[in-house]
């Protein structure tokens, strides 16, 4: 097979460049300008890695992480094919408070992964206009071609800075996995209940209230029933639940009726005191301990990965790293599967298609030492080739293929990929999940990402899972959110509209949100909720919401392509 073949060339011309290194003075970073070949389409033709100089580019993500190990072999294998080292800084105490010095020196990295930042990164003029560079190079191109510009602009204006790094499917997407939101709960919980599968709040806390009398302790800690992180930007935790209670989508801070594509505020609506009203009835049983509407990101992960928080409402792509520690101390009862909570009457729309949104990714700065290098190494990273290897890594240390030519995992392998620190010093994911991607299936029928892989899946999960979803008749976790037509809104999400900053609507989104993360935990812990929630409603008021709602309206008929 062809990824057989260029893996072990690869990794052969590896071992030799190691070997060489110590005394080769090719692996200095270098500062000259490679020069743009191009083809008769004018698009880049890449040139082979060793007409290539060094360089190292930097990169600021804007949210905690970690990089690669220092002698990752994939990362270096992938350093080798394109000549550049990406030297990154994470955010380190306040996301805010970073970007807003960052920006007010004007001192950029060369690749700015702006997630939750990027309205003020794109508002300062940090980026550059990337949509008369990307066709220039082969493989972006066709990762973008697909869609619509005002599907990837995602920025106040009609030029495109930021490139989408994920939903970006192959041939067929996969629905084998979901890490979005839902009320996550241990399994077992459920198992202790004898395998129950509560569809109502009543239900959910009903569960958590018997588990947590009859397990006060686990592991010798207090147990957790319910946490809610209402700390930065990750307040989403505290905030988003009533809109999905109602068979609402993820987007974030308004509840888009569906029929009529109009838009409006959920946390003033009385479905929305419901739930805050329930959550003051559970923190008044001791269900919810006041710590953590002041705990940190940091503590929020610390506390899930000790094994004794019970549930909470989260996006589980949020607090998957406190759950990889559970599955590497072999915890497996003590991970999670999600519930797609409502209300009587209301269908569930927690788990969609997966799809393209548009503006959730990374732009090149103006302050970028060389746009080619950068560009030319995203659109390298999209050869089918580097994503196997990215994905599943190095065949025969990572995977094997089967003789149906299906690509597998041994026990120990899996195993090896679900230790995070193992991730770290050996696996590409440090590396390749801050850029462009393919997802989905390559062309031989393989899906690109183990965790999808039918055979992995099945195979895969250990005895506890197996046992455990077998009571179910699932597969995997994601069969708990049932829905009979899973659909995405075409208009991808209202969380992603390009907000200007300074304007009414970005002031005003973050004046919701300030009033939000400051009122509703005083709901929760209040003596008299009525008064707590009239309180909250005054401040409310003052949010000048509409404004925002004006603006979500506004860009849903853009992508849309319809007239209000």
């Amino acid at each position: 097979m062809k990824h057989r073949r260029f893996l072990s060339l690869l990794l052969s011309s590896f071992m030799i460049a190691t070997l060489l290194s110590a005394c080769n003075k090719s692996g200095e970073d270098s500062d000259v300008t490679q020069t743009n070949a191009t083809g008769t389409d004018g698009q880049i033709v890449t040139p082979p890695p060793e007409e290539l100089d060094w360089i190292t580019l930097t990169m600021f993500v804007a949210e905690p992480g970690q990089g690669p190990g220092p002698d990752n072999e994939i990362v270096k294998m992938i350093e080798e094919e394109t000549k550049v080292k990406i030297e990154f800084e994470f955010v380190v105490g306040d996301m805010d408070s970073r970007v807003g010095t960052m920006i007010a020196s004007g001192n950029y990295p060369d690749i700015i992964g702006a997630g939750n930042a990027r309205s003020r990164f794109m508002s300062a003029g940090a980026m550059i206009p990337l949509q008369d560079e990307i066709p220039k190079y082969p493989n972006l191109n066709a990762h973008y071609a697909p869609y619509e510009k005002n599907r990837i602009n995602a920025s106040p204006d009609e030029n495109i800075y930021i490139m989408e790094i994920w939903g970006r499917y192959y041939n067929e997407p996969v629905v084998t996995f979901y890490n979005g939101p839902a009320f996550w709960i241990q399994k077992d919980v459920l198992a202790w209940d004898n395998y129950s599968n509560p569809t109502t709040l009543e239900e959910f806390f009903d569960l958590l209230e018997r588990y947590y009398r009859a397990n006060p302790t686990i592991d010798g800690q207090p147990t957790l029933p319910f946490e809610i992180h209402s700390q930065d930007w990750r307040a989403f935790t505290l905030f988003n639940a009533p809109q999905h209670l109602v068979g609402g989508f993820n987007d974030g801070d308004v509840f888009v009726h569906q029929d009529t594509l109009m838009a409006e505020t959920y946390q003033d609506k009385d479905y929305a005191k419901t739930y805050f009203f329930k959550l003051n009835e559970m923190f008044k049983k001791g269900l919810i301990n006041p710590a953590t509407f002041t705990d940190n990101f940091d503590q929020y992960l610390a506390k899930i990965s000790s094994g004794r928080v019970l549930a909470m409402f989260d996006q589980q792509w949020n607090f998957e790293q406190a759950e990889n520690v559970l599955k590497g101390d072999e915890k497996y009862e003590r991970t999670y599967v999600p519930l797609g909570l409502t209300y009587e009457g209301y269908d569930q729309w927690y788990k969609t298609t997966p799809t393209f949104v548009g503006g959730n990714g990374i732009g090149i700065s103006v302050n970028c030492k060389d746009v080619h290098r950068a560009l030319l190494f995203m659109d390298t990273l999209l050869r089918e080739d580097l994503t196997l290897l990215a994905k599943w890594g190095i065949e025969g240390r990572d995977y094997y293929v089967d003789d149906n030519g299906r690509y597998r995992r041994t026990e120990e392998q899996r195993k090896n990929y679900d230790t995070p620190q193992w991730v770290v010093d050996h696996g590409a994911a440090r590396l390749t999940n801050f850029f462009p991607k393919r997802e989905g299936h390559f062309d031989d029928g393989n899906c690109m990402s183990p965790g999808d892989q039918t055979e992995e899946i099945l195979e895969g999960q250990n005895d506890y899972d197996k046992a455990f979803f077998s009571k179910y008749g699932f597969a995997t976790g994601a069969d708990f959110l049932t829905i009979a037509n899973p659909i995405t809104p075409e208009y991808a999400f209202a969380w992603d509209f390009p907000l200007e900053n300074g304007s009414a609507a970005e002031e005003a989104r973050a004046r919701m949100q300030e009033v939000q993360r400051n009122q509703l935990p005083r709901v929760i812990m209040a003596e008299d909720p009525e008064a707590a929630w009239t309180t909250y409603m005054g401040e409310w008021a003052k949010t000048n919401s509409q404004a925002y709602v004006d603006f979500v309206n506004e860009h849903i008929a853009i992508r849309m392509g319809i007239d209000r």
